[in-house]
């Protein structure tokens, strides 16, 4: 019955669809997912996508800092040296703020090095606090240089 089922389909239709039906009779054969399976699997895919995505951001924001960090110790080295040929008064005041600098450089550095230890779900806290973090750097190192004589 099937081979003239088969046959007529052949005969009607053209190979391509006898093919076909060949394909969909042994997918009948197979168990088909169930909903729920359907759904752990997407669900399942969908974290693994998550968490690469956020692992891809984590680095990203990583190098970011890592180089903006770079470019400040360049220049809190730079004033070290400028500190050095101050005036004693002068030197006094600096020393005071690059002993700062030095210490929310610190800081930076200590919160990056969190960064790469945290979770997914954690590190979108520590990037705020980092960027916070950086920001007043930065305008420390901008308040100490326009002190400068």
């Amino acid at each position: 019955m099937l081979v003239g089922s088969v046959l007529l389909c052949w005969s009607v239709v053209g190979p391509s669809a006898a093919i076909t039906g060949r394909e969909a009779l042994a997918a009948a054969d197979q168990p088909q997912p169930t909903t729920t399976d359907k759904v752990l699997r997407d669900t399942k895919q969908a974290v693994e996508s998550t968490k690469q995505y956020t692992l891809q951001q984590k680095e990203a924001f990583q190098k970011t800092i890592q180089a903006e960090l770079a470019e400040l110790q360049g220049k809190i080295a730079e004033l070290h040296k400028k500190a050095g040929a101050a005036s004693v008064e002068a030197r006094s005041e600096m020393q005071k703020a690059l002993q700062d600098l030095e210490r929310k450089k610190n800081e930076v550095r200590t919160q990056l090095d969190d960064v790469s230890q945290s979770t997914s779900s954690g590190w979108s806290k520590l990037k705020e606090n980092l960027n916070r973090t950086l920001d007043d750097l930065k305008q420390s190192y901008n308040e100490t240089v326009s002190k400068l004589p």
